[in-house]
């Protein structure tokens, strides 16, 4: 079959989510995870507290480590895919599934990534933002005319043909909320999260994470990795810098959706892990395509 496995990023969790893997993959949710970062899983995935989850350090190796195991699963149940792709945090799930690093090293990295990028934004006064819009082409030329007048936006993420991800000053942030029409948004909608990812204010991660892929034996990888960075295809050569860049530069998700459909045309697109929102992105931007959603055993057994 030629499929497509996407994997999401922060925001997805929910709590309780991937319970019932606890049977099925206690050697790599309970023992390897506590070998690697030195919390228990169990205890947050048995957790009532919704504001825990939301710890970027907590939040980040337990949605990779839920999504690598509904990878693995998929993996058994339909062969190997055509190629793979995450939305921010989702590309390690796909990098580590496809063997270019391995479950435990790609914790350890996820969890330094977290750490830093949560260090970056504390005190920034920053924040995020999703728009909506029905032009992307002129939305994009009005936040560049909006920098040249000294409301700086940044774009973070392009999600799909109808939605990017901004960031910014809480304060510009506000003003375009309360101005939808001057980037020819249709929606602005504020995003709960701790500041600026992907942008320059967490370029000061990027020397952490870069030490710790250092120690990284990196091999070539089995399935092939289309990356954030700039869309295309990683090698064993290219990965560690695309990582790196990855921190500070936009999630190019759009980018990547086209290009696959582009040079694979594959039958079929599977969101991975916790929520949906990958399989929302591929539906708006290539609706004749088939979509399925695998965030339960159940799902993936439909």
């Amino acid at each position: 079959m030629n499929w497509i496995g996407m994997f999401p990023g922060q925001g997805s969790q929910e709590i309780g989510m991937g319970k019932e893997l606890l049977k099925t993959h206690g050697d790599l949710l309970i023992d390897t995870f506590n070998e690697s970062l030195g919390w228990s899983i169990d205890e947050i995935i048995n957790s009532k507290d919704s504001e825990e989850i939301k710890k970027t350090n907590i939040a980040q190796p337990y949605i990779f480590a839920i999504s690598y195991c509904y990878g693995l699963e998929a993996i058994k149940k339909m062969g190997e895919p055509s190629a793979l792709i995450g939305h921010s945090l989702g590309e390690y799930t796909a990098l580590a599934l496809s063997g270019y690093f391995t479950y435990s090293e790609a914790l350890k990295v996820i969890a330094i990534r977290g750490e830093e990028m949560q260090k970056a934004v504390e005190d920034s006064n920053t924040g995020m933002a999703a728009v909506l819009t029905s032009d992307l082409g002129k939305t994009l030329e009005e936040i560049n005319n909006l920098n040249s007048q000294d409301i700086e936006i940044w774009i973070s993420n392009y999600n799909d043909a109808s939605q990017i991800v901004v960031s910014g000053n809480n304060e510009d942030l506000e003003y375009i909320k309360l101005n939808p029409k001057s980037i020819s948004s249709k929606r602005i909608v504020p995003l709960e999260v701790a500041g600026a990812f992907h942008s320059r204010v967490v370029s000061p991660a990027k020397k952490e994470v870069e030490k710790t892929l250092d120690e990284i034996d990196i091999k070539e990888g089995n399935i092939p990795v289309y990356m954030n960075f700039n869309g295309k295809i990683t090698s064993k050569e290219t990965l560690k810098d695309s990582l790196i860049n990855q921190i500070d530069s936009s999630v190019m998700f759009y980018d990547q959706i086209l290009n696959i459909e582009n040079e694979l045309k594959p039958d079929l697109w599977c969101h991975i892990g916790p929520g949906n929102v990958t399989a929302g992105m591929v539906r708006k931007s290539i609706s004749s395509k088939e979509i399925k959603t695998i965030n339960s055993l159940e799902s993936l057994a439909s």
